[in-house]
């Protein structure tokens, strides 16, 4: 199922329309790959969604040589692999929440925890600009597909795909070492 040379060869001069065959070639054996480890549709969308964003960003340094086949399914793996291990640190830090005798005072102490981040991310979702802000809303509070959004909006279905990435990623690297702090954090007080 490799792509065809000559289609690699215009993607790595920018060609999109060559980045469009490769999606439309690819984009559903990603998915199904990416959906068969993690069971989550929603979830196996986003980071369909995020490989072909890495191949359009990276699109410069393809060597149309070796091939594609093995470099889309690396990046896939790579951030199934990235997401497991945010899904387990989140499954540990539950596990000791939920495993540990705590007394009302404690609890209520957590909750504001929770409730302090939970209001940490909507702070941040607020900093998006505001036509990224809407589409985001869209898509992961009214539940919105990429078509439904567009239609709305009268836009491209590309234009919400990556205006959903950019959302997604800077939430991403807001959150990526503050979530992992609190979840440690959680974790050393239930162990004292």
């Amino acid at each position: 199922m490799e792509v065809d040379k000559k289609i690699l060869e215009r993607l790595k001069k920018g060609d999109e329309s060559a980045f469009e065959s490769l999606f439309w070639q690819y984009n559903s054996h990603i998915y199904n790959f990416v959906l068969s480890i993690l069971y989550d549709k929603s979830l196996a969308e986003d980071i369909t969604q995020t490989v072909f964003l890495k191949i359009w960003e990276t699109h410069e340094r393809i060597d149309p040589e070796q091939g594609i086949n093995a470099y889309l399914f690396t990046i896939a793996r790579h951030l199934v692999y990235k997401e497991t291990e945010k899904k387990l640190i989140f499954e540990q830090a539950s596990d000791v929440i939920s495993s540990s005798s705590v007394d009302d005072d404690s609890a209520l102490e957590k909750q504001m925890e929770a409730n302090s981040l939970r209001d940490y991310i909507l702070q941040l979702i607020e900093e998006l600009p505001p036509a990224r802000k809407m589409i985001f809303s869209l898509s992961r509070f009214e539940h919105l597909s990429n078509k439904e959004i567009a239609t709305r909006l009268s836009i491209s279905e590309k234009t919400v795909e990556t205006q959903i990435y950019r959302s997604l990623q800077f939430l991403r690297e807001k959150l990526s070492s503050d979530v992992f702090l609190a979840c440690f954090l959680i974790f050393l007080a239930n162990r004292l």
